[in-house]
């Protein structure tokens, strides 16, 4: 029992020495701590060995756990040259960015920097903390630090792309999506960013390619193949961007941007039938509600339900006025013009509204339930309904 007092103490006193050369050496307020608690710790020990006191457990856990196997740890990271201090202001760093401190943040970073200036992940730490600032010209020194020390970090390449692209330098942001693309193949974000930067250049095929090579690696991504399917919607391949759209819908049924998508397909072919389905589908959406309704109210003109067309069209209205000047600048509309400036009593389609109920209330039974049916036609359907599945 003595002989394993003595061990300890003696143990307590080499650590002890060895972290408080450490902390005169790098002045770091980690190793300050460190020898606070352990002079706490080894003076217990030593008094436990002159005086053969008992100690309790709690006691005995803290001199174990501050006096010998702390210490251990930070020579174990020492001998395998890692500096815990550099590691604790990366990851406090890490902690006020995810809180959206980045001015705290920054300070840890830059800490961690003048302990650690080879270190190309705490330059791209900062990259991103200046970009989400706002300050690209930084942001970009930070990144492009990072990839010198580190030619295989395709992460700051991406990032350096993102900047170029914001900054209209597209071929610039080519090479560096490129190289992030070399070193990392399935590297998602920079095939998108890439395939957009094509686009922008009207380098569609290309932008195809890449949309493919990226489908390679992740076949579930639906966004890869709706992507796509704008590329060929753009390169006026509808057929080959149908297919796109579906695969996107077969694999999330509630993108409902793909379905709008399939509707202006089916609209443009004159297929008026899945049109409407495809436009009522994208209703679910409330972003696309308005356009949906405007869409629709093409598909109705076309196939002469000019009631149909008004109220569908006037929905969207309500929900954007702007669709009452974009449909009064249409020749699509022209039939419904009188509606469009406001003379809704003398406008063609009013009147054949008012003869169309004049009629049905001149039967004896005019609340019958094709009456009924005829109320609900169209867009005033129920969101709870659709919301909880019925039809």
């Amino acid at each position: 029992m003595l002989l394993e007092r003595v061990v300890y103490s003696i143990l307590c006193l080499a650590l002890l020495i060895f972290i408080a050369s450490r902390y005169f050496k790098n002045r770091s307020n980690v190793y300050l701590a460190m020898v606070g608690l352990q002079i706490i710790a080894t003076v217990i020990q030593l008094l436990s060995l002159f005086t053969s006191t008992f100690m309790d457990m709690f006691v005995q856990i803290y001199i174990l756990l501050f006096g010998i196997i702390a210490p251990l740890v930070v020579f174990a990271t020492e001998y395998m040259k890692i500096d815990i201090a550099e590691v604790i202001d990366i990851k406090m760093g890490n902690f006020y960015a995810k809180r959206i401190e980045y001015n705290r943040a920054i300070e840890c970073y830059k800490k961690a920097v003048e302990r650690n200036d080879k270190n190309p992940l705490t330059y791209s730490k900062l990259g991103k903390i200046y970009n989400a600032m706002g300050d690209r010209r930084t942001a970009f020194d930070k990144f492009a630090k990072a990839v010198e020390l580190n030619r295989k970090d395709y992460e700051s390449y991406y990032e350096i792309g993102i900047i170029f692209s914001e900054l209209g330098k597209k071929s610039d942001a080519k090479i560096m999506l490129d190289n992030a693309l070399r070193i990392k193949p399935d590297y998602t974000p920079a095939s998108e960013l890439l395939a957009v930067v094509l686009c922008a250049q009207n380098k569609y095929d290309e932008a195809i390619n890449v949309y493919k090579d990226a489908i390679r690696y992740e076949p579930d991504n639906y966004q890869l193949y709706y992507s796509m399917g704008i590329v060929r919607t753009e390169l006026r391949d509808f057929n080959e961007a149908k297919e796109c759209y579906e695969k996107a819908i077969e694999l999330n049924p509630d993108l409902y941007e793909a379905y709008f998508s399939l509707g202006q397909i089916h609209l443009l072919k004159g297929e008026l039938i899945d049109a409407e389905t495809m436009f009522k589908r994208a209703l679910y959406n409330k972003d696309l509600a308005g356009k949906s309704y405007y869409q629709l109210a093409k598909v109705y003109i076309l196939n002469n339900e000019e009631i149909k067309a008004v109220t569908y069209l006037e929905y969207a209205i309500e929900i954007d006025s702007s669709y009452r000047y974009k449909a009064d600048s249409e020749p699509l509309f022209a039939g419904i013009k009188d509606y469009l400036t406001g003379l809704h009593m003398v406008s063609q389609v009013q009147m054949k509204l008012e003869k169309e109920i004049d009629k049905k209330v001149s039967e004896s039974n005019y609340k019958t339930e094709e009456y009924q049916q005829m109320e609900i036609e169209g867009p005033q359907f129920n969101y709870m309904d659709r919301f909880s599945g019925k039809s």
